[in-house]
């Protein structure tokens, strides 16, 4: 059985660990800092708890076999370098960090202890995000026109997150989702222009980005991190190609929190022939994302669908984005 050890109490931690519990993979120690966090996350799956993710790794490294990081974003290379200190696998949630040198010391760490590791791009294994990609891959939409993703959400209640010196704000922390899976559709970026508006201490929480990748294909990404009260979060991501279109439409509660009763849809439109419409599928994307990193350490094998070296790239258009709503100038990769 694999075994993991949790760094992060809170709604990705514990989102993690009901997978977990759903897949077969042992839990055998949180570390949280948050007192009734950490009893309460101990009781539920029945693990060691620790104050650190230190004291942690010191007393347990040698009964897991990886580490799972969920905690703020900007401690995340902190983490990842203490689970190559010990040799072990890491599995760390997005974004990957907030500077290129952060990522790039977490990469090498990583090579030098051959560890398998990943960042939590949930998209990849979101199974209507998935399925687009597939349809991509096999050329069902011919030459592609057009590629828009929408992302709208309320602001978290966590205090960190309204530090961008902590979270980099909501092109970060939310709009990252779409920018990384553009990549992971298209490939490099060539250049990138955007324009928004800043909130909650300075953080560009509304923004509007175009990408030009080499590839030739042109995609816009919109995303709203503190959207109006009582709108429910929604996700939208549209294909449209010569041969074929795909809308995928999803809305859920205020921040995900009960993805099972969220409305989705995804619709291929073909010339000639009747819409399409897939089956929504009823299986926690999230589940399916560590499932697949478990059995990565399981067979001994770097992941496949989410690369850290292709998601470094995510990260540089992200930066350049920034560069771009601080100049009002198109900016080139």
């Amino acid at each position: 059985m694999v075994k993991v050890a949790i760094v992060g109490g809170g709604f990705m931690g514990t989102t993690h660990a009901k997978g977990y519990k759903n897949i077969g993979v042992e839990i055998v120690a949180i570390a949280d800092i948050d007192k009734k966090a950490k009893e309460d996350f101990m009781k539920t799956y029945n693990c060691k708890g620790f104050d650190t993710a230190q004291s942690m790794m010191e007393e347990i490294h040698s009964e897991i076999d990886y580490l799972d990081v969920c905690i703020p974003t900007y401690q995340h290379e902190e983490m990842v370098l203490l689970a190559t200190k010990y040799n072990k696998h890491v599995l760390s949630e997005k974004p990957f960090a907030l500077t290129l040198e952060a990522i790039d010391n977490m990469l090498e760490a990583t090579q030098k202890a051959n560890s398998i590791f990943m960042i939590g791009q949930v998209l990849h294994f979101w199974p209507e995000y998935a399925k687009i990609k597939k349809w991509i891959d096999q050329g069902i939409f011919g030459e592609i026109k057009l590629a828009t993703a929408v992302r709208l959400g309320q602001h978290p209640v966590s205090e960190w997150y309204g530090d961008i010196n902590k979270s980099g704000g909501g092109i970060y922390d939310l709009h990252v989702h779409d920018i990384d899976f553009l990549c992971y559709l298209f490939g490099d970026v060539e250049e990138v222009y955007a324009t928004g508006k800043k909130a909650r201490k300075d953080a560009w929480n509304f923004v509007d980005s175009t990408l030009r990748f080499k590839n030739g294909v042109n995609a816009t990404a919109q995303a709203a991190f503190g959207i109006t009260d009582n709108y429910p979060f929604s996700m939208n991501l549209r294909i449209v190609g010569e041969k074929a279109t795909a809308e995928f439409s999803f809305s859920a509660g205020f921040n995900l929190e009960d993805i099972a009763s969220a409305k989705n849809s995804l619709i291929l439109y073909r010339n000639g022939e009747k819409p399409y419409q897939e089956p929504p599928s009823t299986r926690d994307p999230y589940e399916i994302e560590i499932e697949y990193f478990a059995n990565c350490v399981k067979e001994g094998k770097q992941p496949e669908i989410v690369k850290p070296k292709e998601v470094r790239k995510s990260i540089q258009a992200i930066l350049a984005l920034i560069k771009s709503l601080e100049t009002g100038q198109v900016i080139k990769i």
